[in-house]
């Protein structure tokens, strides 16, 4: 006895919504950010900070109000002190290619935050 196959069927609004999903990464690439698909509905969007960090963020959704309320969530999470605290050694100096200053990875993960800002910004515009 063979078993029935059953495809989903792909509806205008599934078509519709892929192409502003395609639109909204078309958008945060041309702001430089690099967009990676992680999962289903989860992306990852990554940028080098201003001192040469390879940054990135993941954000989920099936929309592409979701998308943008995703990083909103993550910039309104972000705590630039953890972010810091994560990347110092023992010593209290960068590691893994952060800068080798505290003071120094502090500026560069507020200017993250700030990344984080100015793309939720022109998302919404």
């Amino acid at each position: 006895m063979m078993k029935k196959i059953y495809k989903k069927s792909i509806t205008k609004g599934d078509i519709k919504m892929n192409k502003e999903i395609k639109e909204l990464i078309s958008k945060v690439e041309s702001l430089e950010w690099t967009v990676d698909k992680e999962g289903d509905n989860e992306y990852r969007l990554s940028k080098y900070s201003p001192a040469g960090q390879d940054f990135s963020i993941v954000v989920e959704g099936e929309e592409v109000e979701e998308l943008i309320e995703s990083i909103y969530q993550v910039y309104n999470d972000f705590d630039t002190s953890e972010e810091t605290y994560l990347w110092l050694d023992n010593t209290g100096h960068g590691t893994n290619g952060a800068p080798y200053h505290m003071k120094d990875l502090l500026e560069d993960m507020e200017a993250c935050e700030q990344m984080i800002s100015d793309l939720y910004d022109e998302l919404n515009k």
